[in-house]
């Protein structure tokens, strides 16, 4: 048995046991006695009786079983090892989502990488895996890390390693498990990435314009941000990313509480309706995407040429 798999069924065996439950693809031509125009494929897990999700013509069904057994093979395949690696694996009661992280230990040839600007600012490497069967995620293999001075789960999306793909006929499960041959490239470009965010001194407005331009006129979600902004004192790029993970990691919402007109508005901080699965999927894309936009890429220009001086 290949490692992944083994310590799922030792350490997570009742979400494992849940993951695996089997489930088939079937067609349904009538509905109420009457043809369809185009057939609804239907997702059923029938030892639990449950029809999880329908589809369209191009949906391809790939079990969780597959997708987790053809991850742990390849781990193994690739020589990596999860000595001290720790697990965290969650499964929708309804079978919709999956979701599994793998953190790196220090033991393993990919440890922790320390960043310059503080010896405390520590980060742990680590993989993560989504797939769902309702469609409501793409299957994501990708790169992340966890920041260990705030225990704050802050994850990146590296280009170079990562895969995203809708599970449609012409979706091929090996060929993502491919791009973890090239781990120890991905994070190495990571560790550059944050190095270059901190090198990158920001004012006050700067990081306004920046928290306002991500919010796209909330202003709970600007006030959440604000929260978790470090180093009042001295801002970096590296703490406005670290507050925009710290909101894609948590699944929280700001609601405004007293008068709607006062002049200083005030919020409670609340959980997100969002179950945590979906949640982390789609705030993780919204900072992608903000960090991919001409306003973030502003700044990260000019960390490059601090580092060029």
């Amino acid at each position: 048995m290949s490692t992944l798999l083994n310590r799922l069924k030792v350490e997570r065996s009742g979400d494992y046991e849940h993951a695996i439950t089997p489930v088939t693809l079937e067609s349904e031509t009538h509905t109420g006695g009457c043809m369809r125009v185009k057939p609804q494929h239907n997702v059923y897990a029938k030892s639990i009786d449950r029809l999880i999700h329908s589809h369209g013509d191009h949906y391809q069904l790939i079990p969780y079983e597959t997708i987790l057994s053809g991850l742990s093979d390849s781990l193994d395949n690739y020589g990596v090892g999860l000595k001290g690696a720790s697990i965290q694996f969650d499964v929708s009661d309804t079978l919709s989502r999956m979701r599994l992280r793998v953190m790196f230990g220090d033991e393993t040839e990919f440890g922790s990488h320390i960043m310059t600007y503080d010896p405390n600012d520590r980060l742990q490497f680590g993989i993560e895996l989504v797939s769902s069967y309702d469609a409501s995620v793409v299957f994501k293999l990708q790169t992340m890390f966890l920041r260990l001075i705030c225990d704050n789960g802050m994850k990146s999306i590296e280009s170079f390693n990562s895969s995203y793909k809708r599970h449609t006929t012409n979706f091929d499960i090996e060929t993502a498990f491919n791009k973890l041959k090239g781990l120890n490239t991905s994070f190495k470009n990571l560790s550059n990435r944050f190095e270059t965010y901190q090198s990158v001194k920001l004012l006050r407005s700067d990081v306004d314009k920046l928290f306002k331009s991500f919010s796209k006129g909330s202003a709970g979600k600007e006030y959440l941000l604000n929260q978790n902004l470090e180093g009042q004192d001295n801002l970096t790029l590296w703490s406005v990313y670290n507050a925009l993970t710290n909101y894609s990691s948590h699944n929280k919402h700001a609601v405004q509480v007293g008068k709607r007109n006062a002049k200083v508005k005030d919020y409670a901080i609340k959980d997100s309706r969002m179950d945590d699965i979906r949640s982390d999927d789609k705030r993780s894309d919204e900072v992608q995407n903000f960090i991919e936009s001409n306003t973030f890429l502003f700044f990260v220009h000019q960390g490059v040429s601090n580092q060029l001086k």
